[in-house]
């Protein structure tokens, strides 16, 4: 594998790993506060790590600045700040491109900033200058594909941290079964849930020996 495309693998687990931090924090309709920069070019990183992102399998068609020759290809993340596009044909860091992004019977028309090339892999793109109209149908793709398929990262120990606060959870008896479990889970899912994994933890504990 070439190192280019060894950092595009890199980036592209970045993405499945990246931490859901707390967007509902702004202020409730303060647009500006937790939207792209409306009718500006500027992008700000800690927001983009602040805004949760979403597996989202959509369309883009993408233009260049100045040029009527139009190429499409798939974006596989979305956030209120920006999205990652899977495409062979791909742009230097700092074009920006006119986009058009659809996903579940919604579309959405931006201009976006390259951040990040990865050439034959795809692109990270920052959304600049757009309007509130578009916000708007931004916030409904989000919302139509925000239930169990966020982009986060959760260890173990603080799904049972977090989960014992609550229910008086044991300790794990068998570390290493429960791993296995949750491997045999994944091979055939891709997310896991709160009573999914409760119920493996309970089964751990159960088929534990005891001492």
């Amino acid at each position: 594998m070439s190192e280019e495309n060894r950092e595009g693998v890199a980036y592209l687990l970045a993405l499945k790993q990246s931490s859901q931090a707390d967007a509902a924090s702004a202020p409730a309709g303060n647009a500006e506060a937790d939207s792209p920069d409306v009718g500006e070019g500027r992008f700000h990183g800690s927001n983009k790590r602040q805004a949760p992102r979403y597996k989202c399998e959509g369309s883009v068609e993408i233009r260049t600045e100045g040029c009527d020759v139009r190429t499409w290809a798939t974006f596989t993340d979305i956030s209120l700040y920006g999205c990652y596009i899977e495409a062979q044909a791909t742009f230097p860091a700092g074009t920006v491109l006119n986009l058009k992004l659809e996903a579940n019977g919604i579309r959405v028309e931006t201009r976006g900033n390259v951040r990040v090339n990865y050439p034959y892999l795809g692109m990270g793109i920052a959304f600049v200058g757009m309007t509130i109209e578009n916000v708007a149908r931004l916030r409904q793709i989000l919302a139509s594909v925000s239930r169990g398929c966020v982009v986060m990262q959760t260890d173990i120990k603080s799904m049972v941290a977090g989960s014992e606060a609550a229910s008086g959870m044991p300790v794990i008896a068998d570390p290493q079964g429960m791993i296995r479990e949750l491997m045999e889970f994944f091979e055939g899912r891709e997310m896991l849930g709160r009573e999914d994994f409760l119920r493996i933890l309970h089964g751990r504990q159960s088929a534990a020996p005891r001492e």
